[in-house]
């Protein structure tokens, strides 16, 4: 059974990057980019992605993956999420948002992220990017060699 609390601590655990971010083949329409990332203490595995729509560049997803050890399959803990047009059933969408993973969710064998909360914290790809390597804790050092900040921009973290 999962808990909260261990999610939590998933997603801020101290990471490095082990399989350095490539773009990956997928939809015409998207771009697509996967990279594989361990704790620091070598305990948790994960895998990133970073999509986004060649039509519409507001239209994209930035994700961390669980990978546990002793289970078969993955569980989504966090997806960085920009507009993607809103609808009654999801309006959400409208807003740049995030999906975080539930507990509850998992347990019931449903779709892990079923939390969704609207967000100021970035408002483009590239600053979204940089929420997500901050969020998820990723090395000082691999946030410069794989991400740096746009030019202009420091990375104070």
């Amino acid at each position: 059974m999962y808990t909260d609390e261990f999610l939590k601590g998933l997603i801020d655990c101290p990471k490095k990057i082990v399989d350095h971010p490539k773009e990956k083949e997928g939809r015409a329409d998207f771009l697509k980019k996967s990279f594989g990332l361990i704790s620091i203490n070598e305990e948790y595995r994960f895998n990133g992605f970073i999509t986004q729509s060649l039509v519409f560049d507001e239209n994209f997803s930035i994700g961390l993956v669980f990978n546990p050890k002793d289970e078969k399959g993955t569980i989504t803990l966090l997806r960085c999420n920009g507009r993607h047009g809103g609808t009654k059933e999801f309006p959400h969408h409208a807003e740049w948002h995030i999906h975080y993973a539930d507990a509850e969710m998992i347990n019931l064998g449903l779709k892990p992220e079923g939390r969704i909360i609207t967000t100021n914290e970035y408002s483009t790809l590239d600053s979204a990017i940089q929420f997500y390597i901050q969020h998820i804790n990723l090395m000082p050092e691999d946030r410069q060699k794989y991400f740096p900040p746009p030019s202009g921009q420091l990375d104070l973290f």
